[in-house]
């Protein structure tokens, strides 16, 4: 897969993400690692990897994945968790999706055709189905799980869209974004597994009051 890049944005994933790597390493991609410069024990854990280490101008999340996708010059980029959540068999069916379909985006959802994901929490799933029936409400977007951002795209559509958000706001402005410009998209379905080791880096409340700030700040 030499026209596919994986952007994994880290952050104090020493003991998750070398384990990603050793997962990721039977499959012939292109990985970029976006993490701030003084996450010294991230960077030291995975120095011998082989992969391209680029750092974050500015703090963020999504400051992270727009320096990543940025510089990406593969003609598909796929968006790729550093803790293990995600199932690296899901990237040959969202790019076959691609391809065969002539698409701009393929979506990850947990929920796709009424299933379920065996990891949430009352509080998690509750928040989810807030938080997507609201970008559906406001926006039109056509997808089922707005909060699992396991995502991949042509690169062409940098063209056509702008990225601003710095934090997990850019989770719901890239699909709206594909959406309000017209993109070809679709969802495929994808079981959340368990985070591999260390602990999660989003806090329900802080980050979910960020999030809905971010969905009022969208243009419609």
């Amino acid at each position: 897969m030499e026209d596919l890049t994986l952007i994994i944005p880290a952050k104090n994933e020493k003991e998750s993400l070398p384990k990603v790597l050793e997962e990721l390493k039977k499959f012939n991609f292109n990985i970029k690692i976006c993490l701030d410069k003084n996450d010294i024990e991230t960077i030291d854990s995975i120095k011998d990897s082989g992969c391209e280490i680029i750092y974050q101008p500015k703090k963020g999340y999504g400051n992270a994945l727009i320096h990543g996708i940025n510089i990406c010059k593969t003609k598909y980029f796929c968006i790729f968790n550093a803790d293990g959540s995600f199932n690296p068999k899901e990237i040959s069916a969202m790019l076959n999706k691609l391809v065969v379909e002539n698409l701009d985006a393929v979506f990850c959802s947990r929920y796709k055709g009424g299933a379920k994901s065996p990891d949430d929490t009352f509080i998690r799933a509750l928040g989810n189905k807030f938080f997507t029936g609201l970008v559906r409400l406001r926006f039109g977007c056509n997808i089922t799980d707005s909060l699992f951002f396991y995502p991949m795209f042509k690169r062409d559509i940098l063209k056509i869209i702008e990225l601003q958000s710095n934090d997990f706001t850019l989770c719901l402005e890239l699909p709206v974004q594909v959406h309000q410009k017209k993109l070809r998209y679709t969802e495929i379905l994808s079981e959340e597994r368990e985070r591999y080791a260390g602990k999660t880096k989003v806090n329900a409340l802080i980050d979910g009051l960020k999030i809905l700030r971010g969905i009022f700040s969208l243009k419609r």
